[in-house]
């Protein structure tokens, strides 16, 4: 699967000339098996990233800082069969986390699908969502979408201007 444990500890920057866009880190790298209900798969092994801290300059550095994963050297075929764990991610300079993930998976090449969400924003407070999908390049870059009472809502997390729909 080519996922080693030396990305325990590890920490990844991405520059665009000196202003640094983007900054991962990942405190623990390993092997799981995938979950069926309450039994794990022998056959369907997953590299985990736990605890993974991701600070970026705006919504538009989420794709920088996922790119920044290909220097892990993590086969693209393998990164489907990933799943962060313990997923946090902020603004550079912001010490509070912007949105808080129990888990992350690469939906399709665009999105990672989200699962027991916090997101903290100033005018409406900490939101929490059992499961949503956080857009992360395109022109909705850091859009978050969720499903609440047969309602379809939407946040721009790292974008002030946007509001929920």
């Amino acid at each position: 699967m080519g996922f080693q444990p030396s990305l325990d500890d590890a920490t990844f920057e991405k520059y665009n000339g000196l202003l640094l866009v983007s900054r991962i880190h990942i405190a623990r790298a390993y092997l799981d098996h995938e979950k069926w209900g309450f039994f794990k798969l022998g056959l369907a092994p997953i590299g985990v990233m736990d605890g993974v801290r991701v600070q970026i300059l705006s919504a538009d550095s989420i794709t920088n800082a996922l790119e920044t994963l290909n220097a892990c050297n993590i086969p693209s075929a393998a990164t489907h069969r990933m799943e962060f764990r313990n997923l946090e991610i902020s603004l550079l300079g912001e010490k509070a986390s912007r949105l808080r993930a129990e888990s992350a998976r690469i939906g399709r090449p665009d999105t990672l699908e989200l699962s027991h969400v916090l997101v903290t924003n100033d005018p409406l407070g900490t939101i929490s969502i059992s499961h949503a999908t956080l857009q992360v390049s395109g022109p909705d870059c850091g859009r978050l979408s969720w499903e609440e009472s047969h309602n379809h809502k939407q946040l721009f997390v790292f974008n002030s201007s946007k509001t929920t729909l």
